[in-house]
């Protein structure tokens, strides 16, 4: 049921501070959820798997609910413009915490990583309408300081997911996990219930649905799904030749064909709100840009990922220890965006790009060079220092690229394209790390474990402590060297980033809009397009202001 009709401008300038404040509350709370699930079971993975005795399925719980949570960013804030805003995310907040809770009452592997499937979708809307919220609701001159007040939710959420996850596994049930969602989201829907206006164009619903793109909608959950199964099973299940991961990949490729094409349709042929309207393609930024944070995205998830793993499987730690080593990378995020926001006052924002996806290669190159043995080396500490920095350092500069160089009509989209890309890289990474993973785990371990015990390692944690001490110090060195091989691959690609991102200085350069930055012109307005001034020849950007970088 779509929201009652009212004059969108008329609601939010009268809408009362203390009602505002319960609506950011609301939002806040609705989005630290959604945030923290895609960290908060890395620290638990490997006592959750062995419980379900399917050790060698762990990366699935993160993987499944990033699949989902990527694929529906984009459908998820356009239904708001279809259903209502409030009805849509009061509906996708119940719908988080029906699947959490199913989460939270899994009787089986694979149970859970259809529930966490599920759960994914209900955090993907949770994440892109909280940010509609705001351009929709807040007055146009506070919009800059209450989307840094939601967006601390990152910050917190990075640190206290792996701790608190680790916490839980160790100490209660892992199903506190997913049940302490309950309260959290019931509280939310409470504020957002209450406080919350009805906007809405006059349109009825079915005017609305008639431009919905509902086929490029399908299409765009479709193709993720088989290329990313295949990414995952191989060299595991299946082997790389096998007739199952060649079909998925290669159905994942041919999905991904037919959704440029249909959206390329739909864009140029039709009167259809495209999904992703292919226009945005026609921007040499736009396109280096969404390679850019699809590359950034690989070295993010991993490290939440992969690191507390290897801390438990090379240093035997528990998984509340290893949310503790996680600090300094946890910490050191929001440090870097901060320094980023304060560079950018004297430093174009292509130079800040250069310098964080240098700091992330030295970073992950350090990390990389990490002995193998149990103890853990305080060199450790250092480095996860320079990474988390490198990866805070390096997010502001996409926003500022992308909205210096598409129309405003097509702002919107692009913000949910930038995150699709960066939860897209991190997911084809985690896929990548744990097929090499598994590979390696293979080779190396017959030296000194028999098929069966190699086995049981890859179910479950449990054969470790009963080893003898020289083996279980020999098992610990080969899972050091498999993740000193993953963290190695995830180098190269933070190198190619550096690459592009000298590349994106280039493009902007030479189009005029090196240094750039998107500002607000009106008070009634978001933002406001203009045309550039400078060579490209007819390029349209939001809100382009020069400085001199």
């Amino acid at each position: 049921m779509a929201d009652q009709p009212s004059n969108s401008a008329s609601v939010v300038l009268n809408m009362s501070a203390t009602k505002l404040h319960l609506i950011i509350a609301g939002l806040w709370l609705s989005l630290f959820v959604s945030a923290m699930d895609t960290t908060i079971i890395t620290t638990g993975l490997i006592k959750i798997s062995s419980e379900f005795q399917a050790l060698d399925q762990a990366a699935w719980l993160v993987t499944a609910y990033l699949l989902t949570y990527n694929s529906f960013l984009i459908i998820t804030a356009k239904s708001s413009d279809i259903w209502g805003l409030k009805a849509t995310i009061l509906s996708f907040s119940a719908f988080f915490l029906v699947f959490s809770m199913a989460c939270s009452a899994a009787q089986t592997m694979t149970q859970l990583i259809v529930f966490r499937a599920l759960q994914g979708i209900g955090g993907s809307a949770l994440y892109s309408l909280v940010f509609v919220a705001i351009v929709k609701l807040v007055d146009p001159s506070k919009i800059a300081f209450y989307s840094g007040v939601v967006s601390s939710v990152f910050a917190l959420a990075n640190l206290l997911g792996p701790v608190l996850g680790g916490v839980i596994t160790d100490r209660t049930n892992w199903r506190w996990i997913f049940w302490m969602n309950g309260p959290i989201v019931g509280t939310a829907i409470a504020l957002l219930l209450y406080a919350m206006p009805g906007l809405s164009n006059g349109k009825s619903s079915k005017e609305r649905f008639r431009d919905f793109d509902v086929v490029g909608g399908a299409l765009s959950v479709s193709w993720p799904i088989p290329l990313l199964f295949g990414l995952q099973e191989a060299g595991v299940h299946y082997e790389w030749d096998s007739a199952i991961i060649i079909g998925t990949m290669v159905t994942g490729v041919v999905l991904l064909a037919v959704f440029g094409l249909y959206e390329t349709w739909a864009t140029y042929r039709t009167k259809l709100d495209a999904l992703f309207p292919v226009r945005l393609l026609e921007n040499p930024t736009t396109v280096a840009t969404l390679i850019s944070m699809f590359l950034l995205g690989m070295p993010f998830y991993t490290m939440f990922i992969q690191l507390p793993q290897r801390f438990q499987s090379v240093n035997f730690t528990t998984a509340e220890r290893a949310g503790i080593l996680l600090l300094p990378v946890t910490l050191m995020t929001p440090v870097g965006a901060v320094v980023a926001g304060v560079m950018d006052r004297w430093i174009a924002a292509e130079y800040v790009l250069i310098l964080a996806t240098s700091t992330i290669s030295i970073g992950i190159g350090l990390l990389s060079s990490l002995p193998v043995d149990a103890h853990i080396s305080n060199a450790t500490y250092a480095y996860e220092v320079v990474t988390g920095f490198g990866l805070g350092l390096a997010s502001p500069p996409y926003f500022i690229f992308l909205y210096t160089s598409i129309h405003e009509r097509d702002a919107s989209v692009g913000t949910g394209s930038l995150n699709m890309v960066r939860t897209l890289g991190g997911a084809v990474a985690v896929a990548i790390c744990t097929a090499l993973h598994h590979s390696l785990l293979q080779t190396g371990l017959a030296d000194f474990l028999s098929p069966e015990q190699i086995s049981s390692v890859k179910e479950s944690n449990g054969l470790v402590s009963s080893l003898p001490a020289e083996s279980r110090l020999r098992l610990g060195r080969v899972f050091g060297s498999s993740y000193k091989k993953q963290l190695q691959v995830v180098l190269g690609l933070s190198l190619l980033n550096c690459v592009v991102a000298i590349i994106i200085a280039g493009i902007r350069k030479r189009a005029g809009t090196f240094g750039k930055r998107p500002v607000r012109t009106e008070e009634n307005e978001f933002m406001k397009t203009a045309e550039k001034g400078g060579g490209g020849g007819g390029e349209q950007v939001v809100g382009a202001k020069g400085s001199s970088g």
